[in-house]
C-alpha cells in the first residue's frame, strides 16, 4: 500500500462528470488521501478551478488517451479506485463508441489499477444494469459490471443510481423531462425509480470505498441516501 504523512493513494476516472466532481471535491476534503490522481481526456476546466482550489500537491493530473490506456507505461500506482466515467449513446455518436466508455475504459482503468496494486474498487454504474437485458444501455453496464467483478479486488462497491439530480455542463434533454416528471409526480414515484442527487452519489461511494469492506457490494439507487450501515 502506498502512503503518505496524510493516508493512501487514490485515482479517480470521470472527475469532470456530474458525480465525479463530488467524488473529487470530497477526497480533497477528507484528507484521507495523501495523493489523489486524476485521469482526463483534456485539460481541468477552468469552470471547475474550485473543485481543485488550494489542492496543489495532492491533486495530480494525468493527460490520457482512454483509447490506447492499455499502452501506458506510466500508469499511476493507487490503492482506491473511483470509477465515475459514462456517457450516453447521443454524447457518444453511436452505440460502438458508447460502448468504448463505459465497458471498454472503464474495465481498462480499472485492470491496470488492479495491477498496480489497487484493493479497492468503486464504481458508478446505473439502475437496471443487466448483461442479459435486451436494452443496450443496461446491458453493456450489466457487462461492465461482470467484467469489474472478474478482477479480483477485495473490495468491490458498485452503485446503481436513478436518474442524477444535479447542474450538467452537457445539456440531456431527456434526462431533464424525466426529473420534471419525477418531481411532479412526488411520492408517486416508487424510491427506486426517484431522481438521487449526485452529491449523494459521491458520498456513498466515497464511504464505501473508505470502509473497504471485502467482496462485491451492489448499492440500488433507493439506498443511495441511506445506505445499509
Amino acid at each position: 500500500m502506498r502512503v503518505g504523512a496524510a493516508g493512501r493513494t487514490a485515482l479517480v476516472a470521470g472527475a469532470t462528470g456530474l458525480v465525479g466532481r463530488h467524488v473529487l471535491a470530497a477526497l480533497l476534503a477528507d484528507g484521507r488521501h495523501a495523493t489523489i490522481h486524476v485521469l482526463l481526456r483534456r485539460d481541468w476546466p477552468p469552470s471547475l478551478a474550485h473543485v481543485v482550489a488550494g489542492a496543489a500537491g495532492r491533486f495530480v493530473p494525468h493527460l490520457v488517451d482512454f483509447a490506447t490506456l492499455a499502452r501506458w507505461t506510466r500508469f499511476p500506482a493507487a490503492d482506491d479506485v473511483y470509477s465515475c466515467l459514462g456517457t450516453t449513446i447521443r454524447a457518444a455518436g453511436s452505440q460502438e463508441a458508447f460502448r468504448r466508455v463505459d465497458f471498454d475504459a472503464v474495465v481498462s482503468i480499472a485492470r491496470l489499477a488492479r495491477r498496480r496494486g489497487a484493493t479497492r474498487l468503486g464504481v458508478v454504474s446505473a439502475m437496471g444494469a443487466d448483461p442479459s437485458s435486451r436494452v443496450f444501455y443496461n446491458r453493456v453496464k450489466g457487462e461492465t459490471e461482470a467484467a469489474l467483478a472478474a478482477l479480483d479486488y477485495p473490495s468491490l462497491t458498485v452503485l446503481r443510481p436513478s436518474l442524477l439530480a444535479g447542474e450538467r455542463d452537457e445539456r440531456r434533454p431527456a434526462e431533464r423531462a424525466g426529473l420534471l416528471l419525477a418531481r411532479g409526480l412526488g411520492s408517486l414515484v416508487p424510491a427506486r425509480w426517484r431522481p438521487v442527487a449526485a452529491a449523494d452519489v459521491a458520498r456513498c461511494l466515497v464511504d464505501a470505498v473508505a470502509r473497504g469492506e471485502r467482496g462485491l457490494r451492489i448499492v440500488e439507487s433507493d439506498r443511495i441516501a441511506h445506505p445499509p450501515g
